[in-house]
């Protein structure tokens, strides 16, 4: 029987090195992949992993506007109060996203901390926490001229075209940002000024991508700094998490390939060798 080349085995060697490697590299650098963990629009049971502080506990409403025909249902009405949404057995993972429409209903009045007859109007926040580190954290306006803290980005401009006044920096017109305003049919008196049934919610679609690895996730929504829900409430639809691992940045393919280049000198001078050798 012939026996083998120790530069045959050699040889071999590098060359299952290198496709191990090669592997190792391509899979790892695989675009990370998401998984929605949470998915609700509370058009049937909202579920147990719903926790409040309200003591209306979990429920939901019924947009009034009656182009939906009660089928626009959310999460609310509620006022200071907190929403609590707890998931565990979370895969593996080191980021989340939390997405959600955000309906904002009534007299929402931003920045204004005006005191009428010893209430003051505001201001008038919404916040967003994981656990007790807070993701987000908001003043909002339906159309109080005070305007409010929240924009999507410095140049957004208002849902409602007629709200156009100039601010300084940090502040926003009145539904800067939202995806809808006066479509979920509440309306509010104001005894202030004499208006009657004036249409008065916009809608917000929200998303935040934040670092986490543990496997549980407590996600608390809150209001603050709110009057009483016939004034000022606050509502949740479309809730979605998802997570998903971080990608191998690209410097694990420069590693990778500078490995292949040394591995290609050393079959390159292990052949020269044995041909010496010969």
């Amino acid at each position: 029987m012939k026996k083998k080349s120790t530069t045959s085995t050699t040889i071999g060697k590098w060359r299952y090195a290198a496709c191990a490697l090669l592997g190792f590299v391509g899979w790892h650098s695989l675009p990370a992949s998401a998984a929605t963990v949470y998915l609700n629009d509370f058009q049937g049971t909202v579920g147990s992993a719903w926790t409040t502080t309200a003591a209306s506990g979990i429920h939901t409403a019924s947009a009034p506007n009656p182009d939906y025909n009660n089928t626009r249902l959310f999460l609310g009405e509620y006022g200071n109060d907190t929403l609590t949404l707890s998931l565990g057995a979370l895969p593996v993972h080191a980021t989340a996203t939390v997405s959600f429409s955000l309906y904002l209903i009534r007299s929402w009045d931003g920045n204004d901390a005006t005191v009428v007859n010893g209430d003051p109007l505001g201001p008038d926040h919404w916040k967003l926490a994981l656990g007790d580190t807070t993701l987000f954290d908001k003043t909002f306006s339906n159309g109080n001229p005070a305007g409010q803290s929240y924009a999507p980005s410095p140049g957004a401009l208002s849902c409602n075209a007629g709200y156009n006044a100039v601010y300084p920096t940090g502040t926003y017109n009145p539904m800067t940002g939202a995806a809808e305003c006066y479509s979920l049919g509440y309306t509010f008196t104001d005894p202030i000024n004499n208006r009657v049934n004036e249409a008065m919610d916009s809608v917000y679609n929200l998303s935040f991508t934040f670092n986490h690895s543990a496997s549980d996730m407590v996600l608390n929504f809150s209001a603050y700094g709110l009057q009483g829900l016939a004034d000022e409430s606050w509502g949740l639809d479309n809730v979605k998490v998802d997570v998903s691992a971080v990608p191998v940045p690209p410097a694990v393919w420069l590693f990778g390939s500078g490995l292949l280049g040394l591995i290609g000198v050393a079959r390159r001078k292990t052949t020269s060798d044995s041909k010496r050798t010969a």
